[in-house]
């Protein structure tokens, strides 16, 4: 064969000897006319969708396409390949995962033109605008195509340069729940009209868009996106320059009974910590733990889950206010007096897995200190991924601080940074009442 076919999938290509069956399925391969696709309704609230993964995984050894360089006339202006340039490509590449970069900017572009709300735009400065608890994966487990790499625009004739046909599985994954919570199937596929130049990425991504609008088109898929996009409780985000005034006449309980007022914080690209300050159910943790996101789900040492909403966010002092049910929990005890040297600590958290939930660790004060024009408390006690936003409490149970940042975590678990919690107050506009 003399076309060079090139293919940005991967290693799904190339040989075999063409079985006349296959042959002549693949060169009469023509896509199903598209779908029409209903925007989704005036007033109706979805929430974002990110496109997290795809993998090709036809079966092995399987006729998946024809390649050829130019097409012939058989009759009433209908073209199809001339055998003798012809090559079949079968599938011998085993599992495969996409590029998922160039697929997720398709299916972001079909999600707004009907009205769906894509996840957020990664800024120049790396971080997410706003971080989407649902996420979506797809498996192509069978594909067809018939590609003429240098075939002409053929938009007044029967025959066009490339057509994909392809199965697919969707799943859609929620971050708060921790589970799939949708499975959808979708088949069909697209004619591509443009000359290819080469690469047969075009043809497939024009197929895959006619799938992506299959998926919003699905009941299943429009009720998962449009559940739960409402706000999930009444009271109203505090602006910036307003004054939250939260009631935390809280003694301190010990350490034994703190850990009920700690939580672990699920938001979408992962977990942290954080801990009640108030009967009125806010909640304090990190920026970085909730990220972009603007809900977020609080599991407690008994077991249960709440949802939260993040209210208030303060990037550089890396603080953030979660609204939520405190059901009745009491707030931990705030201590306004300075951290002293030497003095002991505990810190509560969930380090690295969700399962080791209200891990108490114990240490000293080493120091407080400037860092980076902040002030932070510094100690020795143990924290590390997960364990962000979590209280530091003194012996008595009350809360000198959050836990913020490990200062070479990959040399020494001695060298943590935490954040005053007036400072923390100061940062979010939050005062005692009273």
């Amino acid at each position: 064969m003399r076309v060079a076919v090139a293919i940005a999938l991967g290693a799904m290509l190339l040989s075999g000897a063409a079985e006349a069956a296959d042959y002549k399925v693949l060169r009469t391969l023509q896509a199903p006319p598209p779908i029409q696709l209903s925007s989704l309704p005036a007033g109706t609230t979805a929430r974002p969708v990110e496109f997290a993964r795809v993998v090709f995984h036809p079966k092995e050894g399987e006729a998946w396409a024809l390649a050829y360089e130019s097409m012939i006339a058989v009759g009433g202006g209908e073209t199809a390949p001339p055998p003798q340039l012809s090559e079949l490509l079968t599938w011998d590449s085993g599992r495969m995962d996409g590029e998922t970069a160039t697929f997720a900017r398709a299916f972001d572009d079909e999600l707004k033109k009907a009205g769906f709300a894509a996840a957020g735009t990664v800024s120049l400065f790396g971080d997410k605008q706003d971080a989407a608890d649902l996420k979506v994966a797809v498996l192509v487990d069978d594909i067809k195509g018939r590609f003429c790499v240098d075939c002409p625009n053929l938009f007044n004739r029967k025959g066009v340069p490339a057509s994909v046909v392809m199965t697919a599985h969707w799943e859609v994954y929620s971050s708060l729940e921790r589970k799939v919570i949708a499975r959808i199937d979708t088949t069909g596929g697209a004619n591509h009209m443009t000359k290819l130049q080469g690469s047969i990425i075009p043809p497939v991504l024009t197929a895959f868009r006619e799938h992506v609008r299959q998926l919003l088109a699905s009941e299943e898929f429009r009720r998962v996106v449009t559940a739960g996009a409402a706000a999930p409780n009444s009271t109203p985000p505090a602006t910036s320059q307003s004054t939250i005034a939260f009631s935390a006449a809280a003694k301190a309980g010990g350490i034994p009974q703190a850990s009920k007022s700690v939580a672990t914080v699920f938001a979408a690209d992962g977990h942290g910590s954080g801990f009640l300050v108030s009967q009125d159910g806010y909640v304090l943790t990190n920026q970085h733990v909730v990220g972009g996101s603007k809900y977020v789900k609080l599991k407690w040492n008994d077991g249960s889950e709440t949802l939260g909403e993040v209210v208030r966010a303060d990037s550089r002092r890396d603080v953030a206010l979660i609204k939520t049910d405190a059901k009745g929990r009491a707030p931990l005890a705030l201590r306004h007096t300075t951290a002293v040297q030497g003095e002991t600590v505990f810190a509560i958290g969930t380090p690295l897995d969700e399962r080791l939930q209200s891990t108490l660790t114990k240490g000293i004060v080493s120091a407080t200190r400037d860092y980076e024009g902040q002030l932070f408390i510094q100690s020795d006690v143990g924290v590390t991924n997960g364990n962000s936003g979590g209280p530091l409490l003194d012996e008595k149970g009350a809360v000198l601080g959050l836990t913020v940042l490990g200062l070479y975590p990959d040399k020494s678990k001695s060298l943590n940074l935490f954040i005053p919690i007036d400072d923390a107050l100061r940062a979010l506009a939050l005062k005692p009442a009273g």
